[in-house]
């Protein structure tokens, strides 16, 4: 076979075939003529789709007595849902109860119910034409001797025989019963119709002509190009066979589309969906097929899917990073950047040998892609392998130590930067351990030298969290999330339910995305007046994990589960909380739809303000770009690290391991808390509730230890650091006492305890100097902290969130501070006494 030019089409490979009758004849040798039985028939081009077959999507209307086809299952008829509306069952009493009246008429199309006439022989196969009775038998009855018999009491008495069914329609793809002239009673209806306006008088001629009225699960190929007919059944069979659903709707739309096209190699597919793009099913279909066909086109050719510039991840042997299985969804990398060939074979062989999946791939394609640029700028330009020399991967380290990131231009992390520069070398050390390389120079290896430094964390790294303003605006429009968001068959009531159930648990709990979408049903436990959240830990695999929540966010899972409980749901999906989107999705439960509803949502919202003002003093918009699912994790962690909560709590609240992690939560500048004291030293008051302010920054620090309460200027307990109180936590009784706004959590605290501590003084019948010791105490912290909210609600609203703001860092400042001395003085152990 004489290979063909290329013709034009979407740029996807440089090898599309032009002979299409070559390739019409290739493409009959790969599809199965007997493919799904019963209902495919190559000889009419036809599909008439099984309702009981779960791997096409049509099914009947789930009342027990409707024969109403409908697009996909689950699903309630129009005429049965406006039914169940205005009924007081559930949807399991009235599928089960309820009985559709014979009078309702059938959809177009459809043959009628045979006729009622039930001889010896069997009952008649013939379709009912009207009176319960076919043409012929109602015919009979017409001219029944006794007029007033109806038509029970005629087929209770009459002698007619059944008769056997009549041949199929003339219509091609028409498989009801002939009637008249060899037409069934619809065509010929649309015949007579058709004649009064001129059509020709001959039902033959007319057949010929005429266009199949397909049901809903029923589509045709015959009215495409030859070429196209074969390149779509082609395509519908791989999607069988990949373990995809025939969607016989999405498929009778799309071909009346594609009527005229001459291929679909031809098909630019981005300007053919453009009319389309809220059809999700029509554009899947479309670019599955073409993608499909287009790799269909290199194995026409004898080539390999790596041969073309273009590579489809969806044809190469990759996981899936979300659905599990082999990749099918599209992708591509453009495998002309790697301008090296020998390091494009190494890339291709590692990729069909090593099991990876997609993500990994792209990484390590990517840092490739950054080597051959540096390679392609040394002398020789990195062609030969064998004549590289420690100078080219110096200048690939180098290379790699410059990498930046696409969405911002700023400089990558450092950890992303090396690991970039051991992706490159995973590919080397493949090609020298499979031959590959032989001959590569031992000098282009790894190097000690060939690491980068440290780099000094960000102090201000809690950017990624969203705001808590913003938050609260997010919160004012909590309506809008989910609202007309499509979710398979779910109502869209449901549907916005969940979504904001959803958000609202991922705010509340700060657990990642993947853990709320993998609740189980049952992931509350109540013990009296506490609320646990059962989570898994999906990243590091601890499972049945306990977070304590608020019942406000309790209330909010079991409305979700109330209602979840009512629905019809994926039978693999009924031990999760939220759902996935059908039987067939590669997950049990929500995947990524929680990502896609949330951009939405954001997108949707008139106005999203900062707290950065312009010149003008103007609020600045918010870049909605930083507000995605994971973030509400360290809105989480940050909210909790602002309140001052121990780094130790927080580490178990979000189940880190290292205490590193959450220390980023923590992390304070020099300046922000210097900037932060200068604040406060302003507004230190003392015992009585005097203003008692420290001279300076210095003061502050120096003079003065942080207690639980406030602090402390006594100075033998500041040298000590506030270990050596003769009146320990008893604090607002003493003379050296110097709180600040930014412990009045831990003050009000603390009343609470007292409060706590003075009842069950009380039950244990202590005597009066107890009580009345802590009456006391409760009486002077709560003078400090009513002299010090009074003084503030003084303040004009900048100089309060100034003070606000400060109190944060402080706090957190305090969260992280251990207190435990070193032991600058030796303590000598006293020998026991010797006898």
């Amino acid at each position: 076979m004489t290979s063909p030019a290329p013709i034009t089409a979407e740029p996807l490979s440089d090898v599309i075939p032009l002979d299409l009758t070559a390739w019409t004849n290739w493409l009959q040798g790969q599809v199965d003529p007997l493919w799904r039985p019963g209902e495919w028939s190559q000889q009419a081009w036809f599909f008439d789709g099984d309702v009981d077959n779960p791997r096409t999507s049509a099914s009947k209307c789930i009342t027990t007595s409707c024969w109403t086809v409908m697009h996909s299952r689950g699903l309630l008829c129009r005429h049965c849902l406006e039914l169940h509306k205005t009924s007081t069952l559930s949807k399991e009493e009235f599928t089960a109860t309820y009985e559709r009246p014979r009078r309702i008429r059938t959809q177009w199309g459809i043959e009628r119910e045979p006729c009622a006439l039930d001889g010896r022989s069997g009952r008649c196969e013939r379709p009912a034409y009207s009176g319960q009775l076919c043409r012929t038998h109602y015919s009979r009855w017409r001219r029944r001797s006794d007029q007033q018999a109806t038509v029970e009491e005629w087929l209770a008495t009459t002698t007619a025989e059944p008769l056997a069914a009549m041949p199929t329609c003339i219509v091609r793809g028409c498989f009801n019963q002939r009637v008249v002239s060899g037409l069934c009673n619809t065509h010929h209806q649309t015949w007579e119709r058709d004649k009064r306006v001129g059509a020709t008088r001959n039902p033959e001629q007319w057949a010929s002509q005429a266009a199949t009225r397909l049901l809903t699960n029923q589509f045709t190929l015959r009215d495409l190009a030859e070429p196209v007919r074969w390149e779509f059944l082609y395509g519908l069979q791989q999607r069988d066979a990949r373990g995809g659903v025939i969607e016989p709707m999405a498929t009778r739309l799309l071909t009346r589309r594609l009527e005229g096209a001459p291929s679909l190699l031809t098909v630019d597919v981005e300007s053919f969906v453009e009319g389309i793009v809220n059809q999700h099913n029509l554009v899947a279909l479309i670019r599955e097929t073409v993608r499909g066909l287009r790799r269909a086109s290199l194995s026409f050719r004898g080539l390999a899917p790596t041969d073309a510039d273009t590579w489809d991840l969806g044809w190469m042997n990759l996981r899936s990073t979300a659905l599990g299985g082999r990749r099918h969804r599209a992708g591509q990398v453009d495998a002309s950047a790697i301008r090296q060939p020998w390091l494009r074979e190494v890339i291709k062989t590692w990729a069909d040998t090593v099991s990876l999946d997609s993500v990994k791939f792209k990484r390590v394609f990517a840092c490739c892609v950054v080597a051959s640029d540096a390679l392609h700028a040394r002398p020789g330009g990195g062609q030969d392998y064998t004549n590289l020399r420690f100078a080219d991967m110096q200048a690939v380290f180098t290379a790699m130590s410059r990498i930046r990131r696409t969405a911002d231009d700023e400089l990558a992390s450092r950890n992303y930067r090396q690991q970039s520069f051991g992706c490159f070398m995973e590919i080397v050390d493949f090609g020298r351990k499979t031959d590959m390389l032989t001959g590569m120079p031992g000098s282009f290896d790894r190097d000690k030298t060939l690491v980068l430094p440290p780099e000094e964390t960000s102090e201000d790294a809690a950017g990624r969290a969203v705001p808590e303003p913003v938050i609260a605006q997010l919160d004012a429009h909590l309506a809008l999330m989910g609202a007309g968001f499509s979710y398979g068959e779910m109502e869209p009531a449901d549907i916005a339910l969940m979504m904001q159930t959803a958000y609202l648990v991922l705010r509340d709990t700060g657990r990642r995305p993947v853990e709320i979408a993998s609740l189980r049903l049952k992931c509350l436990e109540t013990r009296g007046d506490e609320n646990t959240l059962v989570w898994d830990n999906v990243k590091k695999r601890r499972y049945g994990r306990k977070l304590p929540i608020t019942r406000e966010t309790a209330d909010v899972i079991r409305t979700w589960q109330t209602r979840r409980r009512q629905l019809e749901v994926p039978p693999r999906s009924r031990k999760f909380l939220f759902p996935s989107i059908t039987d067939r999705s590669g997950i049990a439960h929500m995947g990524g739809s929680l990502a896609n509803a949330m951009r939405e949502w954001v997108t949707a919202i008139p106005v999203l303000l900062s707290d950065e003002l312009d010149e003008h003093g103007n609020r600045l918009p918010f870049d909605r770009s930083l507000i995605f699912p994971y973030a509400f994790r360290h809105s989480y962690a940050q909210r909790h690290a602002d309140a001052g909560v121990p780094v130790d709590v927080l580490k178990e609240l979000m189940d880190h391991r290292s205490i590193v992690t959450t220390m980023s939560y923590y992390q304070v500048s020099l300046k922000r808390k210097r900037e932060a004291i200068t604040t406060m030293r302003r507004h230190t008051i003392d015992r009585s509730g005097r203003p008692a302010p420290f001279t300076s920054t210095t003061d502050y620090e120096a003079q003065s230890v942080a207690v639980p309460f406030g602090n402390c200027r006594e100075p033998s307990n500041v040298k000590a650091g506030g270990k050596a109180c003769a009146i320990r936590f008893q604090c607002a009784g003493c003379g050296f006492y110097r709180p600040d706004p930014s412990y009045l959590p831990a003050i009000e605290e603390h009343v609470n305890d007292l409060r706590a501590d003075r009842e069950t003084a009380r039950a244990m019948d202590a005597d009066d100097f107890v009580v009345r010791n802590l009456a006391d105490q409760i009486t002077a912290f709560t003078t400090v902290a009513d002299t010090m909210r009074d003084r503030l609600g003084k303040l004009p609203q900048d100089e309060r969130e100034e003070i606000e703001e400060a109190s944060s860092i402080l706090r957190k400042v305090r969260a992280t501070r251990d207190h435990k001395l070193l032991p600058l003085t030796v303590i000598r152990k006293e020998a026991p006494n010797s006898c």
